[in-house]
Order: structure tokens, then sequence, then C-alpha cells
């Protein structure tokens, strides 16, 4: 793809997303099947700039366009999936303030890549000329169907609970349903200032979350990131709930009330080796994808399945919502919690993970690094080395300049080594 990576198209603004590139974006949603586009945004400083560009576009091609400010992610997607409009949300999700994107959703549903592929096409080589005109209003009351949604799985607790809403998309949402679940609350980074989105905090920086959960006295904390479609964990001690284990928890308990259907989960290939091993032990099955929340939801979709998600915590619940909803899936802990009477950590006492390294390097062209022969032959003999046993990745980020280099095995020297090797394979390469 030209201008679309793994989750819509990014960029710094003012040079990849350029003012040109984001009107010539509104104007490709003509091709859309819905004449209305409804946008929202993060709360980073470009914004402004990028939305009424965008909405520039669409008006210019007789589309009517509805702004609805500085909302979540899902809330997005599942207002265009109820109203059956075009959605696009401005974020860069748990990249810093600095890059900017756009996510499109045709009818609350990601674009398909047959889509993006017409849509790329539009832009290279849009008409100059339009005889309708567009209509734009902004509008900030499109919440209450969302609410509603989330309310359905507000279960009242005695809990203590830490949200770190990463001064992102959730500053208003995430405190407002979550003062119905505890009485305890103790919320962090909810104040954003068009820059502080995702710095030092969020789903990607949990030291700040974790001090508050220890400090204060909380039973658990929950951490969303920048556009509020992620959620990560951590218990009262201050230990990391991964996705990989948020996921592990809900199989369990779906697979135990018969809810999970064909026992069946979805993962990515980045997913713990030792995590897998214990659902199937415990008659879970799972079916790994690549990196990316679009291919573990068309995997849902095809098998009907009801869990699926990535380590990095975006979890699809589809019998709750069809997309990743990082509140949503809290509150539905939290709910689980309540119900079994449970603690976090109650859930992982018998989990044996394998030691996992992930190490992101910055590069001037990751492609050039995937043509390295030497490369990947010596990750083919680390696996032989391991007889199959771990997962040895190196992989291009799909939003950055980076290549990821990901090992992951029982023996946490050999990690250590295969890692260090890697990286100085891939840094040579470069």
């Amino acid at each position: 793809m030209k201008y679309f990576g793994t989750d819509g198209i990014r960029g710094i603004p003012n040079e990849k997303l350029t003012l040109d590139l984001v009107t010539r974006v509104g104007m490709a949603l003509s091709l859309l099947p819905s004449k209305t586009v409804v946008i929202a945004t993060d709360t980073r400083i470009s914004k402004d700039m990028l939305s009424l560009a965008l909405a520039s576009g669409c008006l210019s091609r007789g589309l009517k366009v509805k702004h609805i400010g500085i909302v979540p992610t899902p809330a997005l997607l599942y207002y265009s999936y109820v109203n059956k409009v075009t959605g696009v949300m401005i974020t860069a999700s748990h990249n810093p303030y600095q890059d900017n994107g756009i996510k499109i959703s045709n009818l609350g549903f990601k674009l398909t890549e047959a889509e993006e592929k017409r849509i790329e096409n539009y832009i290279d080589h849009v008409e100059s000329f339009n005889k309708e005109i567009g209509s734009f209003r902004f509008s900030f009351e499109s919440l209450s169907q969302y609410f509603s949604l989330l309310n359905q799985y507000v279960a009242k607790t005695n809990l203590k609970i830490a949200i770190d809403c990463a001064n992102g998309a959730t500053y208003k949402t995430a405190p407002a349903v979550f003062s119905k679940v505890s009485k305890r609350l103790v919320v962090l980074h909810h104040s954003p200032d068009g820059y502080n989105i995702n710095r030092e905090c969020g789903s990607t920086h949990l030291d700040s979350l974790k001090q508050a959960v220890v400090q204060e006295g909380c039973d658990i904390g929950f951490a969303f990131d920048g556009d509020g479609d992620r959620v990560l964990c951590v218990d009262c001690k201050g230990n990391t709930i991964d996705g990989d284990k948020m996921i592990y928890l809900f199989a369990r308990y779906l697979k135990s009330e018969h809810l999970l259907k064909e026992d069946t989960i979805v993962l990515s290939k980045m997913s713990n080796l030792g995590l897998i091993k214990d659902l199937n032990r415990r008659g879970i099955k799972v079916i790994e994808t690549e990196v990316g929340d679009k291919y573990i939801i068309s995997e849902l979709q095809k098998r009907n399945l009801s869990l699926g998600g990535e380590n990095s915590g975006h979890i699809i619940l589809p019998d709750l919502l069809h997309t990743g909803d990082g509140v949503l899936n809290a509150l539905y802990l939290c709910q689980i919690l309540s119900k079994t009477n449970t603690r976090i950590e109650d859930w992982f006492e018998d989990l044996v993970l394998y030691k996992d390294v992930m190490i992101n390097i910055k590069v001037k062209d990751k492609n050039k690094v995937l043509q390295h022969p030497t490369l990947f032959k010596r990750i083919e003999e680390m696996k032989n080395s391991l007889h199959g046993d771990c997962k040895i990745i190196v992989r291009p980020s799909g939003t950055e300049e980076l290549i990821r280099i990901t090992v992951m095995a029982l023996d946490e020297q050999i990690v250590e080594k295969y890692i260090e090797e890697l990286v100085k394979l891939v840094k040579e390469s470069v």
C-alpha cells in the first residue's frame, strides 16, 4: 500500500500527512456507500487542522459532514455502525503527539484491502471539478448510544480502581463510567493539553499507574491508549497484566460459562507460547494470525468466534462489541471479578509464561532489512537449535520506521543471547 499501513494512514502532520493528502482522502470518501461522514479526534494539537482539511475534501464532493469532537475510536465505530455512516477517526493511537493519522470505517467496520486500494487510486487520480457542495455541522451530543452500551457492563464493586486515561480520547468517558463502578476511583492523566497524549502515561508507559496503584492501595489499575481501543492492567502489587493475560482470563471465564464459541480464540503470532500451551491444556484451541487487529477481527468474523486480541491490549469480544474497546473490556473484566468473587492475580497462579523480549530498532528503510539473507538464515538456525519450542520474529512496524525483534523461549539466557545477536545483525543490515 502507498498510503495505508496496518491501521489507517499515519505520519507527521505537514510532512507525510500534508493538507493536500488529507483533503484528497476526504474527497475519496465519496466512494463509500454512505453520503454522511462523521469525524472524531483524539486530543493531539494537530487534530483540528487535519479534521477540517478532511472535512473540506468531503464537502467538495457533496458529502454531509458531522464533527463530534473528542471521543474514543470505539465510540466512533459504534456510532458509525448503529447509524450506518462513514466514520473517520483522527488519531495516531499510542504514538506520541507529533504523529497523527486517519482511521476510516465503512458503516462501522474497518476498510477492506480492496476498499483501501480504491481510495488510494482515487487520491492519486482525483478529479478537480465537482458541482455539488456538501454541508457541515458540529455535534457534541453523540455519545448517548455508546454510554447505553457501556452501562450494560457496569457492575458496582468495592474494589479500589485506578484508571490512566493517557491524556487521550478517554479522558472524559472513562472517568464518567467508572465512577459508577467504584466509589473509590483514582483517575490519572485526564488533563490533555494537545501535547501530553501518551507522554509517560497510558498503556505504553505503565510506571505511573503501577506507582499509583501501590501507593494508593488500589486493588487493580487500567491504562488506556491515546484513542481508547486498547487497555492493559496492573494488579494490586503493580505487576503488569498484559493483553495476553487478559485474553487468557476472558477465555477461561467464557469457557466456564459455555460462552466460548468452538472453544477457540484468535491471537496474533506475538502471543506467549506458555499461554497458548496452558490454554490448549484447558481444552481451548488457539488460531494465530499476523500482527494487527484487522487480521484478528477478520478471523473472528470468518469463523464466528467470541474472543481474540493481541498482547498490546487490543482485545475483541464480538458478543459485546464488534471492535476493540479498552473501556468496555475493563468494565467486563471488573464484572467478571465481581461475579466470581476473585482477584485479578488469582487467575494466573498456575500460568507459566515463556521469557519474552521485544526490542525496537529505528531504521531509515525498514523494507531493506527484510531483504537481508544472513539475518533470516540465522533465525532458522536458532529455531532449529531449540527444536521449534520458541518464537523468533523480525518484522517491520506497520506505523513507524522501526524494526521489531522478538525472541521467546523458556531459557532466559538463550533469549538474551539471541536477541543481542539479532539486534547486531539488524543494525549491520541498514
